[in-house]
């Protein structure tokens, strides 16, 4: 087996604020504040995130929202996690070692974890909680990137070899999904929340608040600052900024631009923003009428005007998409397809070819991103140029992830972004995907799809991902106008903030990195 990567640890940066200038909309730097020499014990952080429901669990099969992902992180560790810079390093799993076709992966488990009530963690622990994903009536986010799985097994008490069908050289970073959380062996009651992480369980109100109280024996030494962490699904936007404003939490999550200049001018708070993968599409269901026709699926894309958005919905706050989801800071990205610009004449030609004349029912809420309504209007304004006609359907906040998404044939969405370009696609593009939200099946991509993630050559590789990308982007069903930041309010009491991974919250592991100042 060839070597593929260590796990390291590094210590977290100082905290920059980026400020934003109300009058003008424009961000500028503040000043860095000064991180304490070391970090502090002691306090209860009270953080404020969004995507919590009266049906919330906390079975890691079922997580969805980045909220889900804080409170994961908050109880539980996977085996891998992405550290700032995207650095994969080892959580779980100290070590990982594969065969040179990687299709066979060795993880070498960290020895002397234990559980919250003391039982050590072992190769069987964990074994049983990825199968747990891998399930026949598994209804979870993960389910599809681990199809490739054919045998887990350990190897001995500390260690567990996963064979794959075909090759993955992404695996450990695969293994760093927030879904992926290891919990004892043979677990059914959930809602004990028995995890090996730095808090544990005192008290869970599905889609209100989880509260947590400091894990004694977490085996990381370095973190898990506070006495106390309580999580609170704030999903109105204004409460939420209200909260950080008033000291009611120490940090919001998912910051609109509007409010971004309200944090801006309040004293003891700021703003942390961040280049980030996540995108907020318009979404068609290419499987069916009206949008199994590619000429209307582009008379869409055509008629979207990125740049007004990006500028008059996010502020800045993002750049610039090019409806495909494989951010510019990717190495794989495929910066030579050409910036589809706004251009209703060639809206207008495509619709003409599709021979859709009716109107198209654009369903949108606010609870997919702040400016998910304003998006639509400023959409409907735009196609209205190249002669479609476009009906905007409010739809409520309640439900509209269990209602209206992957059911209503054209809808405002929003993904988080992944750490590799195999995870995003696989996640949303494969034919098999169980978060495949524009029902968008093509053959051919499969095939190069599972080519990209065997080839262990990274020119080779970038070929592959440039392909798929363009077949996104020339047939797809999601028009992607841009990229957002990551963007938190953070009051100035929190220190050791710093960005990492593809989510806002430091990732989603915020409640085991920060630490309170008096």
């Amino acid at each position: 087996m060839n070597q593929r990567k260590m796990g390291v640890w590094a210590r977290p940066d100082r905290r920059t604020f980026l400020k934003s200038t109300a009058a003008a909309g424009l961000l500028t730097l503040g000043l860095p504040k000064i991180a304490a020499a070391a970090p502090q014990s002691g306090g209860r952080l009270v953080l404020g995130t969004t995507g919590g429901g009266a049906g919330d669990s906390l079975d890691p099969t079922k997580l969805t929202s980045v909220g889900h992902g804080v409170i994961g992180y908050t109880l539980a560790n996977g085996l891998t996690e992405i550290e700032k810079d995207g650095e994969l390093v080892g959580e779980l799993a100290e070590s990982w070692e594969s065969s040179d076709d990687a299709t066979k992966w060795k993880f070498n488990l960290r020895k002397g974890v234990t559980f919250h009530d003391g039982r050590e963690m072992t190769s069987a622990d964990v074994i049983y909680s990825i199968n747990l994903h891998r399930g026949e009536d598994s209804a979870s986010g993960a389910k599809g990137l681990l199809t490739p799985i054919t045998d887990l097994s350990a190897d001995g008490p500390h260690a567990i070899t996963v064979t794959l069908s075909s090759g993955n050289a992404d695996l450990p970073y695969l293994m760093g999904d927030f879904h992926l959380l290891i919990l004892p062996d043979g677990t059914t009651d959930y809602a004990a929340g028995m995890f090996t992480g730095p808090y544990m369980l005192k008290e869970f109100v599905p889609g209100e608040k989880l509260v947590a109280v400091k894990n004694p024996n977490y085996w990381k030494p370095d973190r898990a600052h506070v006495d106390e962490v309580e999580i609170l699904f704030i999903d109105d936007t204004t409460s939420r900024i209200s909260a950080l404003i008033t000291g009611e939490v120490h940090v919001a999550g998912r910051v609109d631009p509007q409010s971004a200049a309200l944090i801006a001018s309040a004293p003891g708070v700021g703003i942390e923003n961040h280049p980030a993968a996540g995108h907020r599409p318009l979404l068609m269901q290419s499987d069916s009428p009206p949008f199994d026709n590619a000429d209307l699926r582009l008379a869409v894309k055509y008629s979207l005007n990125r740049e007004e958005i990006l500028d008059k919905v996010m502020a800045g706050f993002g750049s610039l998409a090019n409806d495909h989801p494989i951010p510019p800071f990717d190495p794989f990205h495929a910066a030579d397809i050409p910036q589809r610009q706004y251009d209703p004449d060639k809206a207008a030609h495509h619709l003409k070819k599709s021979g859709f004349d009716g109107k198209l029912e654009l369903h949108t809420s606010n609870v997919t991103f702040a400016g998910a309504e304003a998006m639509a209007a400023l959409f409907q304004q735009t196609a209205a140029k190249g002669g479609l006609n476009v009906e905007i359907i409010r739809e409520p906040s309640d439900g509209f992830w269990s209602n209206v998404w992957m059911k209503k044939p054209f809808i405002s969405g929003s993904w988080g972004g992944r750490p590799t370009a195999d995870i995003m696609l696989s996640t949303a593009y494969a034919s098999d995907a169980k978060w495949n939200d524009t029902a968008w099946r093509r053959e051919a991509f499969d095939q190069k799809l599972a080519m990209a993630r065997a080839e262990t050559d990274f020119d080779k590789r970038k070929a592959i991902y440039h392909d798929l990308q363009m077949m996104i982007h020339e047939d797809g069903g999601a028009a992607i106008p841009f990229f957002t930041n990551n963007v938190d309010g953070v009051r100035d009491e929190v220190q050791g903030y710093y960005p990492a991974g593809s989510f806002e919250m430091s990732g989603m592991r915020i409640a085991e990195r920060v630490w309170l100042t008096a």
